[in-house]
């Protein structure tokens, strides 16, 4: 025991331990709520929060427009927990001033006011409502599009008879010539309009034949033009074959072989031949845009989606009981808690809109080419990006573009969507996007007798300064439902 050598030591340590409110986390969850969520939340806020009370539009002082909001202002919902825990303790000196001796003096009854939330649900003239399993929600789905691709009047007078006459399916089914007799309209100014709705979502919607349905979802899944060519073939002079599984008399006519018939069998099943019908029944369920991104004549404007959702503010009848001598001190307690939360909710439904603005604008800003010509022009993205253009955290753009939709001139397209990763070129970054239909470019314009294999292709984009790998080359290939070589090359035998 001598020769053990104890050494007992005393060590204090320093430790921050980090406590998440249930403010903080509800502060955060609201950030990441989609629209319909947070219509939800708010109701059940103002059940259990008596402090909250819902007012009716003009109820409050109008805020400013969302366009005047302070870029400088510190909006970001980081995980910087120690500014969130600093902001509590001011919470703490705000509610003591309001609910102190002196809050009259402090912020008065018209001052209160202005600690309340004004939602921007009637600050445009876009009908902002998504409804869920109701009978004219095709109508109202195409009738997005309609006010964000057209803006002449009297074309969208047309467009507006065109969807209101669509059948439940989805197909037009009233004769053009009738229809402009209807209207007085040129049957040219007719077709244009009608042309530019059967590009709207759902895919095939207002066609006037199921051929012309499938047909068009064919393309949209941007297959080879000479599948297409070949499906409506099939479809036109084979139909009886078809639908009697004569597959046999289909091959011999068509003069093609059968792993050619059947990749075209395999893009025919995959459309929808009554596109309007997934609109309804009372159990489905659409997609709520949580913002619009609208093009204008220099840039877009943005307008947050908050449809559906109250003007809240204050209680001034629990304030003032305050005052009052006849409340104990648990009650005193119990409605200073409930004004706590209550300015809390308020200034977390500020933020969010601020936040979804600013990222929203400076996603559209960044991917404005996209928005105006398609996924060719889709340029790489990431959330640092956004992060540094807007001041805010990384998370915050996260939680912002998370499960939340923006209605575009090419339909609903995910926030998430916009970001894209890229491949290395010579020329930079280039998305996947573009990668897909360079390779694209590349097999329409090959030579038909000597189709490229997907070697040839890694080949050749190394010569336009783009590194990929085989595989990679094949698996993108295969998402265009492109055949491969082969499969090409007996088709054009």
């Amino acid at each position: 025991m001598n020769n053990l050598n104890q050494n007992l030591d005393i060590k204090n340590t320093l430790q921050t331990t980090v406590f998440i409110t249930p403010q903080m986390k509800q502060s955060l969850a609201i950030l990441q709520m989609p629209i319909v969520e947070l219509e939800q939340e708010l109701s059940n806020i103002l059940e259990e929060n008596p402090i909250l009370e819902a007012v009716e539009d003009g109820g409050s002082d109008d805020f400013d427009n969302i366009d005047d909001f302070d870029d400088n202002e510190n909006n970001d919902f980081s995980e910087d927990i120690e500014e969130i825990q600093d902001k509590d303790k001011n919470l703490d000196n705000l509610v003591e001033k309001v609910t102190g001796d002196d809050w009259e003096e402090y912020i008065g009854y018209e001052k209160l006011d202005d600690i309340s939330y004004k939602s921007t649900n009637d600050e445009n003239n876009f009908d902002l409502e998504q409804v869920i399993g109701a009978k004219e929600s095709l109508y109202e789905h195409l009738m997005y599009q309609l006010n964000i691709n057209i803006i002449d009047k009297e074309e969208r007078r047309i467009g507006e008879y065109i969807i209101g006459n669509l059948a439940e399916d989805g197909y037009f089914r009233i004769d053009i010539h009738d229809a402009c007799s209807e209207l007085n309209v040129e049957e040219s100014l007719f077709e244009k309009v009608l042309n530019i709705i059967k590009t709207f979502t759902p895919s095939g919607i207002a066609s006037s034949t199921l051929q012309e349905c499938i047909i068009t979802q064919i393309k949209d899944m941007n297959c080879d033009a000479v599948y297409v060519d070949l499906a409506e073939e099939l479809l036109a002079g084979y139909s009886v074959e078809l639908a009697a599984f004569k597959y046999d008399d289909i091959l011999k006519g068509m003069s093609i072989e059968r792993d050619t018939f059947d990749y075209l069998l395999q893009l025919i099943k995959k459309t929808d031949p009554r596109p309007g019908l997934n609109f309804s029944g009372s159990d489905t369920k659409f997609i709520t845009p949580d913002v619009f991104i609208v093009p204008n004549e220099e840039n877009f404007d943005i307008i947050v989606n908050e449809k559906g959702l109250p003007n809240i503010r204050l209680n001034n009848y629990y304030i003032k009981m305050l005052q009052g001598s006849n409340l104990d001190s648990e009650a005193k307690s119990y409605i200073k808690d409930k004004v706590k939360n209550a300015v809390w909710v308020i200034e977390s439904l500020q933020k969010r809109q601020k936040a979804i603005y600013k990222v929203v604008k400076a996603i559209a800003d960044y991917q404005g080419e996209f928005l105006q010509h398609g996924i060719s022009m889709l340029k790489p993205l990431k959330l640092k990006d956004i992060a540094e253009a807007t001041g805010l955290h990384e998370s915050t753009v996260s939680r912002v573009t998370s499960g939340k939709y923006a209605m575009t001139k090419h339909g609903l397209i995910e926030l998430k969507s916009f970001f894209s990763k890229s491949l290395e070129s010579q020329d930079g970054d280039m998305s996947i996007g573009v990668i897909k239909q360079k390779i694209k470019e590349l097999i329409d314009e090959e030579d038909k007798e000597v189709c490229l294999s997907d070697q040839r292709i890694v080949e050749l984009m190394e010569e336009k300064g783009i590194k990929i790998a085989r595989r990679t080359v094949a698996k993108y290939r295969d998402e265009m439902n492109i055949p491969t070589m082969s499969q090409r090359r007996r088709l054009r035998r």
